[in-house]
């Protein structure tokens, strides 16, 4: 039982980050919690085979009915506790094995129920067991609640992270959850510099929105039908409403165009989100690089660090005027902050200045010839970065069908080598929540049981992916002839 709430914490909080992979805690947390069952039932059937003791079945499953008693002034209690920690475990068991048909708040409800069970089983077991004063039994007894009382402590400290990658964060794929579509209203629209559109979003009753962290963006469902991602650039803290800033593309093709011509403040629209695939990951010390409308997580980031956090930012951009932000970012965090304006210094930045000397941690948001210049020269380990479109790798793309089979829907299927992925699921009856399309918002990520994908996306490096065990079936495909997806 311990072992099993551990790694549940270990699952929902990702306090080991990269160095863990969800699909294994997750089968872990779920061989543990079944081998528990199995051992409670063992315990029980031991106990009606012991002539000594004389436990009826009555007597195991129903409280009050055994008159057995170690210690007098506690009477029937101890065993009671067992009974009744007995029926906890198959509630906890039998509504994991029931999620995806139980609401949410119901199953989250009961599965917190398993944090008050390994306690309350110490106290059965210390008050009805016949080797407590054995010093073996006190070390383990002992070792095993405070490992359960440090879990619970981590718990509330670092609370599960807003990523709705679910694949990583409860082993399920986000498509099988709610899309978190929500009804917004616009509050606010500013302008924080040329081209550049800034809107807050809250609800229309003034409560609270899902909490986020920095690198979070959401989805703006637009009513011309495109769907549209931006990263949300407010305070984190501030939970009645969500900011983002818009660049108004030279070439838009349909989304940018409508926020910067269309919207309003009073309309309402569709939102979904807070998504994040762009962590804040912890360090000693960080580089923020951004490029024009990269600023945007950057942003929110820098505003969530610790005040004695060291940390630098690189703000780059063709002229000031363009520069969104630029002005209160120098202004509240002076000489920490680097304004590059092309036109001001007469040419771009020098990377090979800027990274000399630096050990730290490097993130950065723009354009693709300031990523690629990153990636040649910064180490992949101290490297996080977010794109803004998609990188063109239609010619790493191998047109050819392959087998894919659904593990948890008992499906077996073919691609054809001119369909999608994610249209041959929908086919099947699987369809995946998706967005972009493109391969950079990460939407219709699913967890790879076997096989090997062809990733063809930009959501992340090809190792992360690969190390995770996901992919995103809205462009990728498969390099082996067979897939196996937990759908």
């Amino acid at each position: 039982m311990v072992v099993s709430v551990l790694w549940g914490i270990l699952l929902s909080t990702r306090v080991l980050k990269k160095r863990d992979n969800p699909g294994w805690l997750l089968d872990l947390h779920r061989w543990m919690s079944g081998t528990s069952v199995v051992m409670v039932l063992l315990h029980m059937f031991s106990l009606y085979m012991d002539k000594y003791a004389h436990f009826s079945i009555s007597d195991l499953m129903i409280p009050f009915h055994s008159k057995y008693t170690k210690i007098a002034s506690l009477g029937a209690w101890p065993v009671v506790l067992g009974v009744l920690c007995f029926y906890i475990l198959i509630a906890v068991q039998g509504s994991s094995l029931m999620m995806r048909r139980l609401p949410r708040k119901y199953w989250k409800g009961i599965h917190y129920s398993s944090y008050a069970l390994v306690l309350v089983v110490s106290f059965h077991a210390g008050w009805s067991g016949t080797d407590v004063r054995a010093i073996a039994y006190r070390v383990v007894a002992v070792l095993l609640i405070v490992l359960t009382s440090i879990a619970l402590i981590v718990r509330i400290v670092f609370p599960k992270p807003a990523r709705t990658l679910s694949a990583k964060v409860e082993g399920r794929r986000a498509n099988q959850l709610t899309e978190n579509l929500q009804q917004l209203v616009v509050t606010k629209l500013w302008e924080p510099a040329q081209g550049i559109r800034a809107i807050s979003f809250a609800r229309p009753d003034g409560s609270a929105l899902s909490s986020w962290q920095p690198g979070s963006h959401i989805t703006l469902h637009l009513p011309n039908g495109l769907k549209r991602q931006y990263s949300l650039c407010g305070d984190a803290t501030e939970h009645t409403s969500y900011t983002v800033a818009v660049l108004r593309a030279p070439e838009s093709r349909g989304g940018s165009e409508w926020i910067h011509t269309e919207l309003h403040v009073g309309m309402s629209m569709e939102v979904s989100g807070p998504h994040n695939h762009f962590d804040l990951e912890p360090a000693s010390e960080y580089l923020f690089i951004a490029g024009g409308i990269g600023i945007t997580p950057m942003k929110a980031m820098i505003e969530g660090l610790p005040a004695r956090r060291q940390w630098n930012l690189l703000y780059a951009g063709r002229s000031r005027s363009s520069m969104a932000f630029a002005d209160e970012l120098s202004r509240t965090h002076g000489k920490n902050v680097t304004i590059h304006a092309d036109d001001e210094v007469g040419g771009r930045v020098n990377l090979d200045e800027v990274l000399a000397g630096f050990k730290g941690q490097v993130y950065a948001c723009g354009p693709e010839p300031l990523l690629n210049a990153l990636i040649e020269r910064v180490s992949s380990d101290r490297l996080h970065f977010e794109r803004f479109v998609a990188v063109d790798r239609s010619e790493e793309a191998v047109a050819r069908e392959f087998t894919v089979t659904l593990q948890r829907s008992n499906k077996t299927f073919t691609v054809a080598a001119d369909e999608t992925l994610l249209d041959a699921l929908a086919a099947q009856g699987s369809p995946l929540i998706s967005s972009c399309g493109e391969g950079v918002c990460g939407t219709c990520e699913v967890r790879v049981l076997r096989g090997t994908p062809q990733h063809l996306d930009s959501v992340m490096s090809d190792e992360d992916k690969d190390s995770l065990g996901v992919m995103y079936p809205c462009v990728s495909r498969a390099e082996s002839d067979e897939l196996v997806l937990d759908i």
